[in-house]
This record gives C-alpha cells, sequence and structure tokens, in this order.
C-alpha cells in the first residue's frame, strides 16, 4: 500500500515536472510588446478620430468595460460601448485625439496582460466651437492570438484648455 501511495505521489511530481513551464519574456521582447501595445492605441485613437467604429472594434476583446470622466459613464458591454461612441459622434462634429504623452506601460513577464496609462490633447468641436481638452486615460489589454486587444480601461478629462488659457490671462 505504501509502495502504491509512493508510485503515485512520485508519477504525480513527475508529470508536474513535465509540464509546461512559464515561458518568460527577455527585457527585449518586453520592449517589442511595448511598442505594439503603444502602437493599437495609437491606432485605436485614429480609428476614432476618423469615426470608423469597424476599424475601432478590430482593438477590442470581446468582452469589453469602459469608464468615463462620471459615474454615469460606465459601459460593461460591447452594445453599451457601441451606444456611447454613436452618442458622442452625434454630440461632437470632431474629436481630434493628439500624441500620447507622459505614458507608462506595464506587461506581464509572460506577455499576455498589458496596461497603458497615458496624457493627450484633444481638441473637441461641438456646434462651431473648438474646445482643448486634455485627457488621462488608462487602458487594459490582452494578448489573443498574437494580437493585442484592449478590454477596457478609464478615461477622464483633466482640464479644458479654454478655461485654463482665460483664467491665466486675467
Amino acid at each position: 500500500m505504501k509502495s502504491i501511495i509512493l508510485f503515485s505521489f512520485l508519477f504525480v511530481l513527475m508529470l508536474y515536472g513535465c509540464g509546461n513551464k512559464a515561458e518568460y519574456l527577455t527585457q527585449q521582447e518586453i520592449d517589442i510588446e511595448k511598442e505594439k501595445v503603444k502602437n493599437v492605441i495609437l491606432d485605436f485613437n485614429k480609428a476614432s478620430d476618423e469615426r470608423d467604429f469597424g476599424k475601432m472594434i478590430e482593438y477590442l476583446s470581446d468582452e469589453v468595460i469602459f469608464f468615463g470622466t462620471d459615474s454615469s459613464e460606465v459601459f460593461k458591454t460591447f452594445a453599451e460601448y457601441k451606444k456611447a461612441i454613436d452618442q458622442q459622434w452625434k454630440e461632437y462634429e470632431k474629436i481630434i485625439y493628439g500624441d500620447l504623452q507622459d505614458f507608462t506601460i506595464f506587461i506581464d513577464p509572460q506577455g499576455n496582460l498589458a496596461t497603458i496609462f497615458y496624457g493627450t490633447n484633444a481638441t473637441v468641436t461641438k456646434q462651431g466651437q473648438t474646445s482643448y481638452l486634455y485627457l488621462r486615460v488608462s487602458r487594459v489589454l490582452e494578448k489573443k492570438n498574437n494580437k493585442w486587444l484592449i478590454q477596457g480601461g478609464l478615461t477622464g478629462i483633466v482640464r479644458n484648455y479654454n478655461q485654463l488659457n482665460s483664467n491665466t490671462a486675467n
């Protein structure tokens, strides 16, 4: 009986030892993946600038969750997110995102999950009036089929440069 238990334990230990070991990325591989993540964000923002939701969804995961500036802006399904984007495009004639500023990208050692934090200027036109906003954004991405996809994130308006400029002029 003891030999059966010992044999079973050794067999399980052997199987565990022969199993797939986690493969960790080198620093060079991590740097390459960080550049891919940055490019996904830039391409996603460009598709948004162009109001091309079909292109935007190429960069989205199957399940998404997004948070906006205020508590009513929580989108937990793809349909809710699409509805919010459609509403945004109806309300604003144009939204153009600037370059990524102050960005940081974290990638897990196996290269499956990434988080990016960044700031960006946004030029927004509504009813013929242009405003210049500064946004803080975070995005969480997952790698599926060797492609980075946005799972969700948070966007907040930090300041309105129109207000900032009018306040400093006085």
